[in-house]
């Protein structure tokens, strides 16, 4: 019995150190692959898919995901979550039915046109318990000029560079 306990405890420590295989078929970040493609490297693990950007005057806090930046022809995406520090109020009335929403997370896409240092909001989310979206916007769809401070002239350089 005691050489079994060896034997297994042997093998844990061979093991300890030993790199594993990445799941799904991927190859191993930073290798390469036989084709001369590009390699898919991982994201760091434990890392939350929001991160946190900035603190507003309200006591509210400002996030972005980094899973969500695209970059194409020179204009880049990003998705921002605000966390209000005081609940909201949404105007969701139609010509029938008069409804306000109230809500503390509110999801918005953003576009950069990262050479004119322009910017639009493609669309606004209103999210309800469970990150479930009750309510969306897709305002008019005018480029703005970057303002001197702000949420927008913070993001410019993480969607336009990855800075």
């Amino acid at each position: 019995m005691r050489k079994l306990a060896v034997l297994i405890c042997l093998f844990t420590l061979a093991a300890c150190g030993q790199p594993t295989q990445p799941s799904g078929g991927q190859a191993p970040a930073g290798g390469s692959t036989s084709d001369g493609s590009s390699v898919l490297l991982s994201t760091p693990e434990g890392l939350p898919d929001w991160l946190f950007v900035l603190r507003t005057s309200e006591g509210g806090t400002v996030h972005f995901n980094r899973r969500t930046i695209t970059r194409e022809n020179g204009l880049a995406d990003i998705w921002l979550q605000v966390r209000y520090g005081h609940t909201q109020a949404w105007d969701a009335s139609d010509e029938t039915t008069e409804r306000v929403i109230h809500f503390d997370v509110e999801r918005m896409h953003y576009r950069f046109n990262c050479a004119e240092e322009t910017f639009v909001i493609v669309e606004r989310q209103i999210m309800g318990a469970n990150d479930e979206i009750v309510a969306r916007d897709t305002p008019p769809q005018v480029y703005r000029p970057m303002p001197a401070s702000g949420v927008a002239r913070q993001m410019l350089p993480v969607a336009c560079r990855g800075a």
